[in-house]
């Protein structure tokens, strides 16, 4: 099992560290403004959450530039599993903070077997349709790729993303002919309004002993003190790799 790696900031590592949670944010506040927008319906992107990883072990420079605004960036590498769902019930995940939300993974046919950690699908034409007739049914690319596809000019990334997606349980109308998670569905389907901004899932703390943490180009030798004082009073167990980007960003 290969690593994956994130580009942040010190401080945002530190409360990966405290918290023990790793955040995943709205599809709704990414980058690519074209993500989670459908041709056939409203946009599910408020409703979807990601943590967005890549594969690339090179050391990428506009990764560093895009993601971090702090001079003082790290990238952790580690194995896929340090974030896994545990369930309260089928598709519903309980290691998770936000208890007014109701947060579940996609059906995704069974196909992918990576319903929550999913490579990204790069392709001319990212955006999906919801259904696939008038009839109701949903396209077998939407039910497969949703909130995966990006548009080609994002390749460079390589990514890789945890994915869940939530509701307010507040908006949720509970049917006796209907699963919940088909009246959360509906949420979505109606667009109903959320203020969910992001989804902090804790994580198996153990799996960050081990981790590759790689001090950004902009660094200087008082950050590297920092980090291993941090590390020696959050973490005294580390026995993982510290490193420096052996590319230089003059700092500001």
């Amino acid at each position: 099992m290969e690593k994956i790696y994130h580009y942040t900031s010190f401080e945002a590592f530190k409360k990966i560290i405290e918290f023990g949670t790793i955040r995943l944010n709205s599809l709704a506040n990414v980058d690519d403004a074209e993500e989670g927008f459908l041709h056939d319906t409203s946009s599910q992107a408020p409703y979807t959450f990601a943590s967005c990883w890549t594969k690339d072990a090179k050391v990428s420079v506009p990764l560093w530039k895009m993601y971090v605004d702090s001079p003082f960036a790290v990238r952790i590498g580690v194995l896929p599993d340090i974030l896994v769902p545990t369930f309260s019930d089928k598709n519903f995940v309980s290691n998770q903070k936000n208890k007014d939300a109701y947060v579940l993974l996609m059906h995704r046919g069974g196909s992918r077997g990576m319903e929550f950690l999913s490579d990204i699908i790069y392709t001319d034409k990212p955006r999906l349709r919801m259904l696939k007739n008038l009839r109701g049914i949903f396209d077998s690319g939407y039910i497969s790729s949703y909130g995966l596809t990006k548009s080609l000019h994002w390749e460079f990334q390589q990514e890789i993303r945890f994915i869940v997606q939530a509701v307010p349980k507040s908006q949720v109308i509970m049917r006796r002919d209907a699963s919940l998670y088909t009246c959360c569905q509906e949420v979505m389907d109606n667009d109903r309004s959320t203020d969910i901004k992001f989804i902090d899932m804790e994580y198996d703390i153990n799996k960050m002993l081990t981790a590759e943490i790689m001090l950004g180009p902009s660094t200087i030798e008082e950050d590297a003190k920092e980090l291993e004082k941090f590390l020696d009073e959050k973490l005294p167990n580390f026995s993982g790799k510290i490193s420096r980007s052996e590319v230089f960003i003059r700092r500001k």
